[in-house]
C-alpha cells in the first residue's frame, strides 16, 4: 500500500523553467522522507503537486489513491497539510486565532468550536498573548509556528513542510520540534510526512530515509 506515487512525472512552469524531469518517488502510509537537495532543484515544486495545487503536465502522480488533476485537487487538499517555506504564502487573515481557526471552520467546525480549539493550540505554544495580533507583524519565527499549528490543527493525514526550520533561532526550533513530536505521538504514528531543506541534522532526527532531488530529477 502506498499514500504517495510518481511515475515519470514532469512539470514546467509558465516562465519556462523545468522544475520536475521525470521524477519517480514512492511514499508508504507512515513514513517520514526527508527531501533534501540544492536550491531550485524541485523539492518545493514536489510539494507543492502532493498538495495537488499544480498538476503533472506528464507522467503520472497519486495521492492517497487519487490521481493529482484538478477534478481531485479539493479531496486531495482535505487530507493533505502543506506548510509553505515562506510564511507570509499562507497567512491571510486579520488576526493571529483567526488564521489558526480558518481550516477547521472551513471544513464545518462551529466557530466558537474552531476558535476555543485555536485558542488551546496558542496557549501550548505560548503565544495567547498573539491571538489578536495581525499574522504580518509576528517576528518570522512566530509566523512559521502560526503556520504550522494552523495545519496540524486540522489533523491532515500527509503532512508537508518546505524547509521549516530557515531562520529559526534555537529557542522556536524546539518550539517546531515539541509540535512535532506531539502531533506525531497523537496520531500514533499514523502519519506520512515529507520535510524537504537544507537543515540535514534535523531532517535525520525524523526521517526514516533520505531522498535527494538535483535539477528536477530523484538522484538517490
Amino acid at each position: 500500500m502506498t499514500v504517495i506515487e510518481f511515475y515519470d512525472v514532469e512539470y514546467t512552469y509558465p516562465d519556462g523553467t523545468k522544475a520536475l524531469k521525470g521524477v519517480n518517488l514512492v511514499v508508504k502510509p507512515g513514513e517520514i522522507i526527508g527531501l533534501i537537495g540544492p536550491n531550485g532543484a524541485g523539492k518545493s515544486t514536489l510539494l507543492m503537486m502532493i498538495d495537488a495545487l499544480i498538476f503533472p503536465e506528464k507522467g503520472r502522480a497519486e495521492v492517497l489513491g487519487l490521481q493529482v488533476k484538478e477534478s481531485n485537487a479539493k479531496r486531495i487538499r482535505e487530507h493533505v497539510g502543506l506548510v509553505f517555506q515562506n510564511p507570509d504564502d499562507m497567512l491571510f487573515n486579520p488576526t493571529v486565532i483567526a488564521e489558526v481557526a480558518f481550516g477547521l471552520i472551513n471544513r464545518g467546525v462551529p466557530e466558537n468550536v474552531a476558535l476555543e480549539h485555536a485558542r488551546r493550540e496558542l496557549v501550548s505554544i505560548g503565544f495567547e498573548n498573539l491571538e489578536n495580533k495581525l499574522p504580518h507583524r509576528l517576528s518570522l519565527g512566530q509566523k512559521r509556528l502560526v503556520s504550522l499549528i494552523s495545519v496540524l490543527i486540522v489533523e491532515p493525514k500527509i503532512l508537508l513542510l518546505d524547509e521549516p526550520t530557515s531562520n529559526l533561532d534555537d529557542y522556536s526550533k524546539k518550539l517546531l520540534e515539541n509540535k512535532l513530536r506531539e502531533y506525531i505521538n497523537r496520531r500514533k504514528n499514523n502519519i506520512t510526512m515529507i520535510i524537504a531543506g537544507h537543515d540535514v541534522e534535523f531532517i535525520k532526527k525524523w526521517a526514516d530515509r533520505l531522498v535527494m532531488i538535483n535539477d528536477g530529477k530523484i538522484v538517490t
